[in-house]
């Protein structure tokens, strides 16, 4: 079977690279599958996780960001103009190597993916929440012009994926929501990305939280979170791994919270199971997710985890009370309420995060590799009989 993957790069040590990383790597080696990665915005840079060496890849160098800080008439020209360009060459590769399936994870083509003349199946996984478009523009601009422009993104969005054989969501959330509007949702959770036997101690008085610094993952939420935790237990330290935009916002308001020496921010690890057994906790503050996979690492490596209750994902990894803490979004006093209660307790520490281990066992990586082959097998199944059907007519 031959699978062509469209992402817009693969130099991010994103939750979405290094699960796609996972997955094509054991498609290649455990399903003989020839897979090729293609994208749009490499730039000539490496690869962030590493891929076996059977896979494809090839980068069309379009780079669609680089018009973004235009005006909005000219970056919509630009826009266009690439997008066009996007589709005739991902068709002719489609056509020129016989593709028999073709997955999105939703980037620029999924707006024309449908359109596009080759006997190639189309399915999307889609790594974000329905809305996602909305949310992301309603996360960096205010006002009734943006969310028009958000809900108009989002109805698009919709309106692109209806066509498609298979659009894969997340959550069991993400599905019923789906399933309000389009009749070819499956649902199949990530794997988590690491596997371990080993539990953390739990005894560094040391908390983490990774992911980009930008406003989805809300870490001014956790900043000023932490600030509270601190005035009880200022030999508590946080530690945020990641890299992004807001970082100076960050750094000022550690500054102003007169925290620079209790959280820091570490830049990318290159070892988060690491990270994780050298943890006490974990905290999650996104204002949206598409599934939460730091939760999972976290939990994989028997770290309980304090997590924003956002949509979608976090209230299908984490059972309140049980194996970890929810929170509603933006309650910033009962975020740090739930931390202190897990600092100060060790021995409701130690049972959430034997119980987190435990449930992380569900995400393992035979288990949705099995679901995601049977997918495609029935799809190219079924697409082989209404070829055959179409021949006999």
């Amino acid at each position: 079977m031959k699978i062509a993957y469209c992402i817009p790069s693969m130099y991010n040590p994103g939750g979405m690279e290094r699960v796609l990383t996972q997955k094509v790597n054991y498609l290649s080696s455990v399903y003989n599958y020839d897979i090729t990665i293609l994208t749009t915005e490499q730039n000539g840079k490496p690869f962030y996780f590493p891929l076996n060496k059977e896979i494809n890849k090839i980068d069309f160098n379009l780079n669609f960001d680089d018009h973004y800080q235009k005006n909005i008439f000219v970056k919509t020209f630009i826009h266009l103009k690439k997008l066009k360009e996007y589709k005739n060459r991902l068709e002719h590769f489609l056509k020129m190597n016989n593709i028999n399936l073709c997955v999105s994870l939703c980037g620029k083509e999924i707006d024309f993916l449908t359109s596009l003349k080759d006997s190639s199946i189309k399915i999307a996984e889609l790594h974000f929440a329905k809305n996602y478009r909305k949310q992301f523009i309603m996360s960096i601009k205010n006002g009734l012009f943006w969310k028009s422009i958000g809900v108009f993104r989002s109805k698009q969005f919709e309106h692109n994926t209806k066509k498609l054989h298979k659009l894969v969501v997340l959550t069991k959330s993400d599905e019923q929501e789906w399933k309000k509007t389009h009749s070819n949702i499956a649902q199949i959770y990530n794997p988590c990305s690491i596997s371990t036997p080993l539990y953390s101690t739990l005894e560094n008085k040391r908390a983490i939280a990774i992911g980009r610094l930008d406003a989805q993952k809300g870490f001014d939420y956790l900043i000023e979170s932490w600030a509270l935790v601190a005035k009880r237990f200022p030999d508590w330290t946080l530690d945020i791994f990641g890299k992004g935009e807001q970082k100076e916002m960050f750094d000022k308001m550690i500054i102003e919270n007169q925290l620079e020496n209790i959280i820091f921010l570490k830049g990318v690890t290159n070892d988060v199971q690491k990270e994780f057994l050298d943890a006490s906790l974990c905290v999650m503050t996104s204002r949206y997710e598409g599934f939460g996979l730091v939760l999972l690492e976290a939990m994989t490596c028997g770290v309980p985890c304090v997590s924003f209750d956002c949509e979608f994902g976090p209230n299908e990894i984490i059972k309140d009370d049980h194996n970890g803490f929810l929170v509603p979004v933006a309650n910033v006093k009962l975020l740090a309420d739930k931390i202190c209660l897990l600092i100060e307790n060790r021995k409701l520490r130690i049972n959430m995060g034997n119980k987190a281990k435990e449930s992380a066992n569900k995400f393992n990586l035979n288990s949705i590799m099995t679901e995601w082959n049977g997918l495609f097998e029935n799809a190219l199944k079924k697409s082989n009989s209404s070829t055959f059907k179409e021949k006999k007519r």
